[in-house]
Formats: structure tokens, C-alpha cells, sequence
């Protein structure tokens, strides 16, 4: 069976020998033949995301920082959320009007984009969290999932901080990006990259040798993008990179929307 790259729209993809077993079933990674970015197939359902994503995901406890922010919560993070908005704004510096953060949690790099000037807006799959952003910070924010979002009119500037990589489908949801961003509209990636040599290499020994791996936990990351993937999956939509930020296993990206 074909399984077309979720990256790049590629027909030709073949399953690595990793897995997750989670829920009653198996999700194996597939790598693009083209791009060789790597996703999970079958992707998390619909029903699935609003489980991972519920209320437990931004506890203390929770995926939502990964081992980052000491272990707080995002309410208990407000400080180090404003200080982390204040190192992203200046590489949106020049742009200005309507802005769209897709997954913007409890709204706190919204309520620092506002401080510089933008009008915005936040699109957030977590109801608590969006009501929360409402309370907290008085923001328009839609709760709903990228894939589910109707029409939510045109932007100037569109933010997309640690979610590309959880989203099933990027290409599709870039392409519906494309269609809120006005011409000239800069879109703002960031998120891990798979960098690292060894781990590849230890990669590559067991596709070749066929040897099976269950992988920890359950696919939180859809996807596994390196720069290669991540340059053709904003292209194939309409958004080719025009500048870049890259450390070990991580980027920062900005993508602009023709004419």
C-alpha cells in the first residue's frame, strides 16, 4: 500500500523498522524516499488528539515543555514563557498587523506580541487553555484543532511554535496556513530538527539490518523533520524558507508567501 510523504506529497515511502505500541495498536515510523522526512503511520486520530491534548498535557507533569521550564506547569511558567516570546518577536521585527498563533496555549506570547503592536489572534486545540488566554489576557482565540478550523480570515503573520512536528498532517496544514496568510504573509516555524550524526547512523545499521524497535511512550511527534523535509514541506506550500536558525535539534525558521 502507498503511503504518500506528509512532508512533501512524495508517493514513495517505506517503513522503518520502529514502532509505537499505544491505544491497542502499532504506529511505525515511514521515511519519504524524496525528502526523507519521517512520520508516524496510521497517524492519532482526531479523537486520539483531543486525548493527548487535554488538560493533563499542560500540568507539571505533562508533555507540554518536554523537560523544559524546570518541570512547571504552564500557569507556572508565565515568566519564562515571556522571556522565551521576547527572544522570538525581534525575528518578527518590521512586520506588522494581523497575527495568528496556531497552538497558542494560555495566550502568553500573544499578550507580548500585542505589547509590540500586532492585532492577534490564537487558534488552540485545548478549551481550558483557550478560555484561559480569554480570562488572563482578554484574547480572541478560536479552540479548535488546525485540521478542524473553518475560516478564520487573512493574516499578516502566522506562528507556529512546537507544533509543526505534532500535527498528522503538515503539508495539509501548511497549505491551509497559505490560505490565511495574505500575500507577502511570513509564517514563523520553530521546533526540533533530528540532527544528530550517531543517531542516524545507529538508525540506518537497524533499517538495514531489519532489526524491530519499540520506540518509549506513545507518538507525540508525528513527525521527525530535518532541514531537508522541513525546506520541502514549506515549499510544496506555497512558503519557501527565507531565513533560518539552526542548533543542534532545533530551528527557527521563517517562510514568506508569494505574491
Amino acid at each position: 500500500m502507498s503511503v504518500p510523504c506528509t512532508a512533501c506529497g512524495h508517493s514513495v515511502t517505506t517503513r522503518d523498522p520502529f514502532f509505537y505500541r499505544w491505544e491497542g495498536g502499532e504506529h511505525w515510523i515511514r521515511r519519504c524516499s524524496s525528502c526523507t522526512h519521517q512520520f508516524v503511520d496510521p497517524p492519532v486520530t482526531p479523537a486520539q488528539q483531543d486525548r493527548i491534548y487535554a488538560d493533563h498535557y499542560f500540568a507539571r507533569d505533562g508533555d507540554w515543555a518536554v523537560d523544559h521550564f524546570d518541570g512547571k506547569s504552564y500557569q507556572d511558567a508565565e515568566a519564562e514563557l515571556v522571556a522565551e516570546a521576547r527572544d522570538v518577536l525581534p525575528w518578527l521585527a518590521g512586520y506588522r498587523g494581523r497575527l495568528l498563533d496556531v497552538g497558542c496555549a494560555g495566550g502568553t506570547f500573544l499578550a507580548e506580541a500585542h505589547t509590540v503592536g500586532f492585532d492577534v489572534h490564537g487558534l488552540e486545540i485545548n478549551a481550558a487553555m483557550a478560555e484561559s488566554a480569554r480570562e488572563r489576557y482578554g484574547l480572541d482565540v478560536t479552540c479548535s484543532s488546525i485540521e478542524a478550523a473553518g475560516e478564520l480570515g487573512r493574516f499578516d503573520v502566522v506562528t507556529m511554535m512546537d507544533v509543526l512536528e505534532h500535527v498528522p498532517a503538515p503539508l495539509e496544514a501548511l497549505r491551509k496556513v497559505h490560505g490565511w496568510l495574505r500575500p507577502g504573509g511570513v509564517l514563523f516555524v520553530r521546533g526540533p530538527l533530528v540532527t544528530g550524526v550517531l543517531p542516524r547512523v545507529k538508525e540506518s545499521v537497524r533499517r538495514i539490518i531489519g532489526r524491530e524497535k519499540q520506540l518509549p511512550g506513545y507518538p507525540l511527534d508525528a513527525n521527525m523533520f530535518n532541514r531537508r523535509s522541513l525546506t520541502a514541506c514549506m515549499v510544496a506550500a506555497g512558503m519557501p524558507p527565507v531565513r533560518w536558525e539552526q542548533a543542534p535539534g532545533f530551528v527557527q525558521v521563517v517562510g514568506r508567501r508569494g505574491i
